[in-house]
């Protein structure tokens, strides 16, 4: 661990003491004695990342840093007048810093050992940030799932941790591409078990959904930037040849990936799409690591983080902008307008691949998933109400956003993490996932037997059940259903 890190993690230490201080006055949160010391992280932080990149040294490292340390400052201000007069106002400055510790620390590190510490340290402040929402079946539900599935995530990657410990004889992060044959197999599913655990993919999916009973502040930072650090633990161990751990972090992304966005097309909560969001977010993440591509990854989880810490901070006037556009007269829609678009930035996106000469490389198969997702805005703009001279130049700045992005963010992805990864799926395994998540969008938008099936499918999924067989007399043989628990249903007890 460079100096600036160790210092960056000693002033986020200091921001949990700073909130623990008493605070004269009613006109300020208990806690908010926090955001001088995390300010001063975020300033460190943002040096070592200058330092990082003169060097040309762990830049992926320095910007996750960065991006924890900044983020939370950011969430303990929008906190300061959110959580006035919360009787656990004080405990969430304390814990959050204590997380961006945590997360601090495990990222920097070069030692495996202080890595999984700093991993299960942020788990343990998290799970206890969750706990700060009160006593309701929701809350409780939502810290058991998380304490199950991070837990035993974080028990994987300490048996990966000893087996490289006890097998290399060194507890050095460079150690670890010495490893071979079992305990390279290992090493490689223990590590892949954490990060899916931490990103709540399959199977571990179930804890995620249940955290939209928590507080906007704790959602901001679990889905902004907790739940991201699978891709950087993924990229520390890419140098260990364990073709199982590869495959456990596809599989599961995949699945994920397929289920999540699904769901997230049929929720009709604001919180919780959102969180199926955040959930097929960190499907594609893993998806990508396990195609050896960490540098786009790693940019994924940095423009994720950013957009859904924006997206939770503004969820209370959701509800207010959901009523206007409702209200609003709907206007028709240009089918002409709307496949000119999409073939617009297919177009743009394809020529630009074909240009920048990115088709050859091990990740270009994820710009299938980028030209799908422009091409549905770019059908969006262009059927939309506007002028037709409106519709085209927004169509071309998006046609110029997506070349911009094939040609120059795609590319520059690489100097994030140049690494050459021991294993890796072959690309036609996301081009399979590729096809059937279009299958299934296209299914939730048609009726009949099977995309009914599917929609119910999508709508349960990570869901407890509401309600349970359970048979009304030994001599009646028809069933009836009946409450699972006394507290609400969507999140009642299992």
């Amino acid at each position: 661990m460079s100096l600036l890190a160790a210092l960056t993690t000693a002033a986020l230490l200091a921001a949990a003491v700073a909130s623990r201080l008493p605070v004269s006055g009613g006109r300020r949160s208990p806690g908010f004695l926090a955001i001088g010391p995390m300010t001063a992280a975020a300033v460190i932080a943002l040096a070592s990342l200058v330092s990082a990149g003169i060097a040309q040294r762990d830049i992926a490292g320095a910007a996750l840093v960065l991006l924890v340390t900044a983020l939370t400052l950011v969430v303990q201000l929008y906190a300061e007048r959110n959580l006035r007069g919360d009787p656990h106002g004080r405990d969430f400055f304390t814990l959050s810093a204590l997380a961006a510790a945590g997360s601090s620390a495990s990222i920097a590190a070069d030692d495996i050992v202080l890595l999984a510490a700093g991993w299960t340290f942020a788990t343990l402040s998290m799970i206890a940030l969750l706990r700060t929402g009160g006593q309701g079946a929701q809350t409780r539900l939502a810290v058991r799932r998380a304490a199950a599935a991070l837990l035993v995530g974080d028990a994987a990657l300490w048996v990966a941790v000893a087996v490289a410990v006890v097998t290399t004889g060194s507890s050095a992060l460079s150690a670890v591409s010495g490893l071979r044959d079992k305990p390279a197999l290992a090493v490689g599913a223990g590590v892949a078990l954490a990060a899916v655990a931490r990103a709540g993919s399959v199977p571990f999916h179930r804890w995620l959904p249940a955290t939209a009973a928590a507080t906007t502040p704790v959602s901001a930072l679990l889905h902004a930037g907790f739940v991201n650090a699978g891709a950087l633990l993924l990229l520390r161990f890419s140098p260990v040849p364990s073709i199982a751990g590869v495959w456990i972090v596809a599989v599961a992304g995949s699945m994920t990936l397929l289920a999540a966005s699904t769901a997230m097309l049929v929720r009709p909560d604001v919180k919780g799409r959102l969180v199926h969001s955040t959930a097929a977010q960190m499907g594609f993440m893993l998806l990508a690591c396990s195609l050896g591509a960490f540098g786009v990854a790693l940019v994924h989880v940095i423009g994720h983080a950013l957009f859904k810490a924006s997206l939770f901070l503004g969820a209370g006037s959701a509800v207010e902008r959901a009523v206007m556009t409702r209200s609003a007269p709907r206007e028709a829609r240009s089918r002409v307008g709307a496949w000119a678009g999409a073939s617009v930035v297919v177009l743009a996106a394809a020529a630009a691949a074909a240009v920048g000469g990115v088709l050859t490389h091990s990740a270009a198969v994820l710009l299938i998933f980028v030209a799908a997702t422009a091409a549905v805005a770019g059908a969006r703009i262009g059927g939309g109400p506007a002028s037709v001279m409106a519709r085209a130049l927004l169509v071309a700045g998006l046609a110029a956003l997506v070349i911009g992005y094939v040609l120059i963010v795609f590319r520059a992805a690489e100097s994030l993490a140049p690494v050459v990864v021991a294993s890796a799926v072959p690309p036609l395994f996301a081009v399979a996932v590729f096809l059937c998540s279009g299958a299934l969008s296209l299914l939730t938008r048609r009726s009949g037997a099977v995309a009914d099936r599917v929609f119910a499918f999508a709508f349960a999924w990570a869901r407890p059940p509401l309600m349970s067989p359970v048979p009304r007399a030994r001599t009646v043989r028809v069933r009836t259903l009946r409450p699972t628990s006394t507290g609400p249903f969507e999140y009642g007890s299992l």
